[in-house]
């Protein structure tokens, strides 16, 4: 997308605008996204909030519940960006969960919002990994696409290389780090659920196999392999409040 594109569908806080704004002449200052887009957005939200596969109790409950005191808490989500995974085709999005809660009737409100990048895995279920907010902001600021730099700074390279299974990458990389020394003791498990086998596996506190291959044991994610040499890397997941838990990819 255009850099004046993202500039201009966006509102004074960075979201993406479901619907148009006028201005006082009444005339459409930014174009609103399609509903076609729209009802993607919202599906995959509703989905992600739906999911069992937490990683602490939680998910989300969106709406707003006040007295006549005005105490009371709201949450609620905006979009940040849409597109479709270079790698997949299926579609991902970002968006800020955002809430607002009062305890007491002369207290200021306190507001608390977290980013999360949705996805689809391979079995069709949804995934919201957390995300760093000044990843987002940055990449609006520059006018390019959030989640092109969210998924960079997901595998600390450019994540067009990356051989993905769900959030553990091979990265390919020239050699290992020379301080690497060789790892014997058969395959390698990462993240509890990873299998990694591979001609050689060298190891300094990361991961490096030569010509790898790795299997999801839940088989949530199909086998992916690669030539020569590869790092392990696994995907940043940026702390988060737990009004609203991301989902376990």
């Amino acid at each position: 997308m255009r850099k004046d594109t993202y500039k201009k569908m966006r509102g004074s806080y960075g979201e993406i605008l479901f619907n148009p704004v006028c201005n006082f002449m009444g005339e459409i200052r930014r174009p609103a996204i399609s509903r076609y887009k729209q009802k993607i957005a919202r599906t995959l939200v509703q989905k992600a909030g739906e999911a069992t596969k937490v990683d602490e109790h939680g998910s989300w409950d969106f709406g707003c519940e006040f007295d006549d005191k005005g105490r009371g808490e709201a949450l609620n989500w905006d979009l940040y960006d849409m597109q479709k995974d270079i790698h997949s085709g299926k579609w991902l999005a970002i968006i800020q969960v955002r809430q607002y809660r009062k305890m007491y009737k002369n207290q200021y409100g306190s507001v608390r919002k977290n980013y999360f990048l949705l996805g689809r895995n391979e079995d069709d279920s949804v995934f919201a990994h957390s995300v760093e907010a000044i990843v987002v902001r940055r990449a609006i600021s520059d006018g390019i696409s959030p989640i092109d730099r969210v998924q960079n700074w997901l595998f600390d390279t450019d994540y067009s290389t990356c051989i993905r299974q769900g959030d553990v990458a091979l990265v390919p990389v020239r050699r290992p780090a020379k301080d690497a020394k060789p790892f014997l003791g058969g395959p390698v498990i990462i993240e509890g659920s990873h299998v990694l086998s591979s001609d050689t596996i060298r190891a300094n506190g990361e991961v490096y196999a030569l010509n790898p291959k790795m299997k999801h044991v839940p088989g949530t994610h199909p086998r992916i392999s690669g030539e020569g040499w590869h790092k392990v890397v696994v995907a940043k997941r940026k702390a988060f409040w737990s009004f609203s838990a991301p989902t376990a990819d």
